[in-house]
C-alpha cells in the first residue's frame, strides 16, 4: 500500500510511485499512434469523417463511465472489506491475548497461556501468508518449532487447525478450573471471532467480481479509447492526439486501478500490507508478555507492503 505524504503540487503531478500509468503507458502510446492515423486519414479522406460522430461517442461513453464506475465502486468495496477484517483480527487477537495474560496468572497455568500466545501469534502469520499463497512452514516453525510447525502446515486448512488447538487449550484451562466458566465463554467467542475473520478474509480471496462483468468493462474501455480519435479528429484536429491520450489515461487507469484493489491482498503497490499489518499484531502480542519484538515494518519509497 502507497503510504500517503505531504506532496507538492508538482511531485503528485510527476510521481510514478503507486501509479497506475507505467501499466497503462503501452495502451495509451497505441492510442497516440491511432490519432496519428485518424489525422492522417481525414486529412486524405475527409468525407468520411463527420462531427457527429463525437456526440454518438458522448453516449458510449457515458455508458462507459457507469460501468468502471460500477466495477471501481465494488473493488474498492472489496479492498475495504479486506482492511475492516484486518483490523478485526488484531482487535480480536489482542483482546484474546490481554484475556490470557489477566486471567492465566497461577504458576501452574504459565504453560497454558504461553501455548495460546503462540498460538495466537502462528494463527497470525498463518493466516496473512495463506492470503499471499506464501509456504508457512519455515514461518511458523520460528514460532511453533519445527516438528510441530510441520504438523499444523501438513493440514489442509492450518489457520482452521490452530483455532483448534486455542479451543483445545481453553478447554483444558476450564478442566483445570484455572478459567471460570463465563470466562472460558468469552475466550470462546474471541475465538469464534477470529474465525469470522478468516472465513471472510478466504471468501474475498476466492470469490472475485463476476468474470462477464469485469470482461464487459475492460472490453468497452479498450473499443471506446481505441475509436474515439476517429471520432474526434473532425472536431478536435490537431488537438486530437492530446484530447485522447488524456481520456485514455482516465479510462484506462480506472480499469486498471480497479483491477488491482478487486484482489486485496496481492503484493502491488495499492493493495494492503499484509506483512506490515501481521507484524504489528506480532510486536503487540510479544509486548503483552512482555518479550523483545522486532521493530515494525517501514514503507520503503512510500510502499508498506
Amino acid at each position: 500500500m502507497i503510504v500517503p505524504a505531504k506532496r507538492g503540487f508538482w511531485q503528485l503531478l510527476l510521481t510514478l510511485q503507486g501509479s497506475v500509468l507505467p501499466r497503462v503507458l503501452p495502451q495509451i502510446l497505441l492510442v497516440a499512434l491511432l490519432s496519428g492515423v485518424a489525422w492522417l486519414m481525414y486529412d486524405y479522406l475527409p468525407n468520411y469523417f463527420t462531427s457527429y460522430s463525437a456526440s454518438a461517442f458522448g453516449l458510449l461513453g457515458l455508458l462507459l463511465s457507469l460501468l468502471l464506475g460500477f466495477r471501481n465502486n465494488a473493488s474498492y468495496a472489496r479492498w475495504w472489506e479486506g482492511r475492516q477484517q484486518l483490523g478485526a483480527l488484531i482487535m480480536h487477537a489482542r483482546s484474546l491475548g490481554r484475556l490470557a495474560a489477566s486471567h492465566l496468572t497461577q504458576a501452574e497455568s504459565q504453560v497454558t497461556q504461553q501455548q495460546i500466545f503462540l498460538l495466537l501469534r502462528a494463527f497470525n502469520r498463518c493466516l496473512i501468508y495463506g492470503l499471499r499463497d506464501k509456504p508457512i512452514a519455515v514461518e511458523l516453525a520460528t514460532i511453533l518449532g519445527p516438528e510441530q510447525a510441520q504438523r499444523v502446515a501438513k493440514k489442509s486448512n492450518p489457520a482452521d487447525y490452530l483455532l483448534l488447538l486455542l479451543s483445545q487449550q481453553v478447554a483444558y484451562a476450564r478442566r483445570k478450573a484455572w478459567l471460570s466458566e463465563i470466562m472460558a465463554a468469552e475466550f470462546e467467542s474471541l475465538i469464534s471471532e477470529l474465525a469470522n475473520v478468516q472465513a471472510a478474509c478466504e471468501r474475498l480471496k476466492t470469490t472475485p467480481i463476476p468474470f462477464a462483468y469485469m470482461l464487459l468493462a475492460h472490453r468497452t474501455a479498450y473499443l471506446f479509447c481505441f475509436l474515439l480519435p476517429f471520432a474526434l479528429i473532425a472536431t478536435t484536429g490537431l488537438t486530437t492526439p492530446i484530447i485522447s491520450c488524456v481520456v485514455a489515461y482516465a479510462f484506462f487507469g480506472l480499469d486498471a486501478l480497479s483491477a488491482e484493489l478487486e484482489e486485496p491482498f496481492g503484493e502491488q503497490p495499492n493493495q494492503l500490507p499484509l506483512f506490515a499489518i501481521e507484524r504489528t499484531l506480532d510486536i503487540n502480542l510479544l509486548e503483552a508478555q512482555e518479550l523483545p519484538a522486532p521493530p515494525p515494518l517501514t514503507a520503503v519509497k512510500y510502499w508498506l507492503n
